[in-house]
C-alpha cells in the first residue's frame, strides 16, 4: 500500500499556514511564496496519509477530537509522530504520586480511524493552540 507524500508548514514569521510545494538544497519552498524559505523559518508537517470523517487530510501538528470509548465523551488530542507512526497525544497518564506527570497517552491514528471512533480535525497547535491548553 502507498500513501501520497505531502507536507505543509507554517510560517512563523507570516504567521500563516502554506502548502510545501517543493524541497531543493535545504530550502523549502511554499505555495503562495515567490521564494525559497529557510528551514528555519517554518515549522514542516507531515501528511499522515488519512483523513478524518469528514475527508479532511490529517497532518502532523493538527488538534483532533475523538470518541474513543463511544460513550459520547470526547478526547482531543494532537497528532505526532511517534516510534514509527503517527499518533494522537492526549496528555499523559497520572503518575504514582498522583501528579499529571506520568506517560503520555497515545493512541495510534490509523486505528482510530479503522475502529470508527468519530476522529475529526478541530484546528491545529498554530493556529489554535487554545484547544489543547490543559488545565
Amino acid at each position: 500500500m502507498s500513501r501520497e507524500i505531502k507536507f505543509r508548514a507554517w510560517h512563523k514569521v507570516d504567521g500563516k499556514m502554506y502548502k510545501v510545494y517543493g524541497f531543493s538544497q535545504g530550502k523549502w519552498f511554499l505555495r503562495g511564496k515567490t521564494f525559497p524559505m529557510p528551514s528555519g523559518a517554518v515549522e514542516v508537517m507531515q501528511y499522515t496519509g488519512l483523513k478524518d470523517r469528514n475527508g479532511v487530510e490529517i497532518y502532523e501538528g493538527d488538534i483532533v477530537s475523538f470518541d474513543l470509548y463511544g460513550s459520547g465523551e470526547i478526547e482531543r488530542g494532537t497528532i505526532i509522530f511517534s516510534k514509527a507512526s503517527f499518533v494522537a497525544k492526549t496528555g499523559y497518564s497520572p503518575a504514582l504520586d498522583g501528579t499529571h506527570h506520568g506517560h503520555p497517552l497515545t493512541y495510534q491514528l490509523g486505528s482510530l480511524i479503522r475502529n470508527d471512533k468519530a476522529v475529526e480535525v478541530i484546528g491545529n497547535i498554530y493556529e489554535n493552540p487554545e484547544l489543547i491548553e490543559r488545565d
